[in-house]
């Protein structure tokens, strides 16, 4: 899909937009939060923690501009980080979103972008368990493993290549 038409149908069916189509970058974290059916602390705080040094790194490569507004930050949050969306709603949005974000960046930074939302995504799902004591091999969930194999597939990475921070 061309990216006018992905960041179109985002914000005509999912009401994505203005300053919240830079936030899509962090929609896989937002689905590994929610894989287990619960929010918990360390997962958002997590989630936090990657919204941080993402709104930096984009001021900083606009010179100090800022393209989200504290309250577009605050709405996104509070509907896909304090409230639950469907799995559905969150894998819709990420697919277009990769279109709408990726489509014409230097595919270097693409890749250490996508590497980077992977490994957050890894600590979020190490970062909580449901219930303990756990099984040695389900320290993730039947769930986590599934939309971290889907992540790894659809944002074309490999587990194991090693990013900066």
């Amino acid at each position: 899909m061309e990216r006018e038409d992905a960041v179109a149908t985002l914000e005509r069916e999912y009401g994505i937009r203005g300053g919240q189509f830079y936030l899509l970058e962090v929609i896989p974290l937002v689905e590994m939060l929610w894989a287990d059916g619960r929010n918990q602390d360390e997962e958002i705080n997590l989630v936090h923690d990657f919204l941080d040094q993402y709104m930096r790194r984009l001021t900083e490569a606009a010179e100090g501009t800022r393209f989200i507004s504290d309250e577009e930050l605050n709405d996104f949050i509070e509907r896909f980080i304090n409230r639950r969306p469907s799995s559905e709603l969150l894998r819709d949005i990420r697919r277009l979103a990769d279109s709408a974000l990726y489509a014409s960046a230097d595919q270097e930074e693409v890749t250490q972008r996508k590497q980077s939302v992977l490994d957050y995504c890894l600590d979020i799902a190490a970062a909580a368990v449901t219930e303990y004591p756990y099984p040695r091999h389900e320290r993730f969930m039947v769930e986590e493993k599934r939309l971290l194999r889907e992540l790894m597939s659809e944002l074309h990475l490999e587990a194991g290549v090693e990013t900066a921070g």
